[in-house]
């Protein structure tokens, strides 16, 4: 006796733009980096931008795993004097040509990595680094009232995300090294702009034993 097997019926969606979906299918996706942007070539595929630009869409394959077993096996070869043997004429100059190939080949387009290199120092670190309103608020709370006494802001009631002493430690002076921010403070609390108020910082670790 045979299964019979249940077809769904097939339906065509008249609601589908076919072309829009097509191209979402071809497309490799938007570059966000406008630099890199420019750099890319649209015609040719992400491997050749990849190879030619002088950089490596997969590590494993632009550096390759190490094979131990095999670098061991090379190695009891050489001592017991047997590579020579295992390999004839023909095979070393083919290696030889090989190794020679991989020095000298360099990419088409190899000032790519130099400008991504020199844009990578140009760039300082977290230029515009802003912390979030929420933490402003609750760092301005514990400041007013506690000042620099990180031990009575530990046990304060609204510590609700049961900060330590050191954390802070290190969130206010993250708040004080950012001059926007932290002035707007000073400025509420009439206090001069740009100086560190002058309050006792109890930030020893021997008061904490």
């Amino acid at each position: 006796m045979k299964i019979r097997k249940n077809h769904v019926r097939k339906r065509y969606r008249y609601n589908v733009n076919r072309k829009t979906m097509n191209k979402t299918r071809k497309s490799t996706g938007k570059i966000k980096d406008p630099e890199m942007k420019k750099l890319w070539l649209e015609g040719k595929r992400v491997g050749t931008n990849f190879s030619e630009m002088g950089l490596a869409s997969d590590p494993n394959k632009s550096v390759g795993v190490p094979n131990y077993k095999r670098e061991r096996l090379e190695a009891v070869k050489i001592v017991n004097g047997l590579a020579e043997e295992a390999l004839d004429e023909d095979e070393l100059a083919a290696l030889g040509s090989k190794s020679d190939k991989t020095e000298t080949q360099k990419p088409k387009r190899g000032h790519v990595v130099q400008e991504l290199e020199q844009m990578a120092i140009d760039r300082r670190s977290d230029p515009e680094f802003r912390l979030p309103k929420g933490v402003v608020k609750e760092l301005s709370y514990f400041i007013n009232k506690h000042k620099f006494n990180y031990k009575a802001m530990v046990a304060d009631r609204r510590n609700h995300g049961q900060w330590t002493w050191r954390q802070f430690r290190l969130k206010i002076r993250r708040f004080m090294s950012i001059p926007e921010q932290f002035n707007e403070y000073l400025e509420q609390k009439k206090l001069p702009i740009d100086v560190k108020p002058d309050w006792p910082e109890y930030e020893s670790d021997s008061e904490w034993k």
